[in-house]
């Protein structure tokens, strides 16, 4: 069941941000206690609403990234809009945006502007190219962004065109940097008192995850090619077909490789002069793997993964989201969480990866509805029922019906 961190109990954050980074950054915050007020476009909401496959409404994405935090629809290409916003982030202690580089200065919600309403407030920018330089402006997307830092140079196996990652590594990685920024601007401000600027983008996340590879490209002289599921330092390390299924087998050392030579039923390969050392086996790991797929191939994947596990060998199945959900490590750990959709069969949302002892994170809450939090939200941010009234009416504001009455309405 969902439940209820107290980690960043009493923190406020407002978020503009949409599609999939900046949400992740901001679910991170939510599961660990914080007040999420998502602000999106009056009717349809965020774009992130229409990415599927859908259940009922509610879009994949969409559910998964903002679990647990409150929707308030606000028109911010209006003036009065931009005046709404500035006025709820009075109330908050972080304000996050993912807007393209120049746009929160057009629409006046640069630092400057939120600044000038709650000095002390972090400013979480999260962007596709970094917060200056020259492609400040440019529009970017994970898969854009994977090119551009070489991880599609080094993904796949070299053969036909480039493949990206199959996962938004370079949004979520992002997102996970942004939150980590904001939780270390939040501990610096409870000992000064001072507020600042947080800025995280795919790009920077993209050149830290290629570190390896650019020490490869220094090291060794040449840039690293595609592997496959090899790896350049180490063998044998790859996805290897049993009689049944593929297995994904990681080496990296030379007391690892005779342990998996032993389970295998060959000893005498860890005294191969072509593999005594990882080295050599890096050397040759084309005649070593034409040994292991041999062997492997004879059974099923069950029973060298039993065997390779009873000689502490580093090994798993490749398993497809439908086996994830029914592992047993996953149901172990709990690390799925059934979470309600309204109007529609509730769906298992993966709980964060990180465990504390004493002020456990937790997913808040199902997705909201459209404008569902619009109505709270403002009269918490101290606007009277006759402004509210004045901003519904005249479509700066939007509220879902299930966001209930008006304090003067009967219900």
């Amino acid at each position: 069941m969902s439940g209820v961190s107290s980690l960043l109990a009493g923190v406020r954050v407002l978020d503009l941000s949409t599609i999939v980074a900046g949400p992740s950054a901001s679910m991170i915050l939510a599961d660990l206690g914080a007040d999420i007020i998502k602000i999106e476009r009056i009717g349809t909401g965020e774009d992130g609403r229409a990415m599927g496959p859908h259940r009922g409404s509610w879009g994949s994405y969409f559910a998964v990234l903002n679990r647990g935090k409150r929707s308030v629809c606000v028109d911010i290409t209006k003036a009065e809009g931009r005046e709404t916003v500035l006025r709820i982030a009075a109330t908050c202690h972080v304000f996050l945006e993912n807007f393209r580089g120049g746009k929160a200065a057009a629409l006046g919600l640069d630092e400057a502007a939120v600044r000038a309403r709650k000095p002390d407030i972090i400013y979480a920018s999260l962007s596709a190219y970094g917060p200056g330089g020259p492609d400040y402006t440019r529009p970017g997307y994970d898969a854009v962004l994977q090119a551009r830092t070489g991880i599609m140079s080094v993904t796949g196996t070299g053969d036909g065109a480039p493949i990206r990652s199959g996962v938004s590594i370079l949004d979520l990685g992002t997102g996970v940097w942004m939150a980590l920024g904001v939780l270390a601007a939040l501990l610096e401000k409870q000992r000064s008192g001072k507020g600042q600027r947080v800025d995280a983008s795919l790009f920077q996340t993209g050149v830290m995850l290629m570190a390896y590879h650019l020490l490869f490209r220094q090291f060794a002289g040449v840039n690293p090619v595609p592997q496959g599921s090899k790896h350049t330092a180490f063998a044998p390390y790859g996805a290897y077909r049993a009689g049944d299924g593929t297995i994904m087998i990681g080496i990296s050392g030379d007391a690892a490789f005779r342990r998996l030579c032993q389970a295998l039923g060959n000893p005498q390969w860890a005294e191969d002069v072509r593999f005594r050392t990882n080295p050599e086996r890096v050397r040759n790991t084309p005649e070593l793997d034409t040994l292991i797929n041999g062997v492997l191939g004879t059974r099923p994947a069950e029973y060298w993964i039993d065997a390779f596990d009873k000689r502490d060998v580093a090994c798993d199945p490749l398993q497809n989201p439908e086996q994830i959900m029914q592992d047993r490590q996953v149901l172990a750990l709990h690390q799925l969480e059934q979470v309600g959709l309204a109007g529609a069969e509730p769906a298992l949302l993966p709980r964060l990866p990180i465990s504390l002892s004493e002020t456990p994170p937790a997913i808040q809450g199902p997705p909201p509805e459209v404008g569902q939090h619009t109505l709270d939200v403002l009269r918490e941010s101290g606007f009277t029922d006759a402004e509210i009234d004045s901003l519904l009416s005249s479509q700066i504001c939007g509220a879902s019906p299930s966001a209930g009455p008006r304090e003067n309405e009967v219900a």
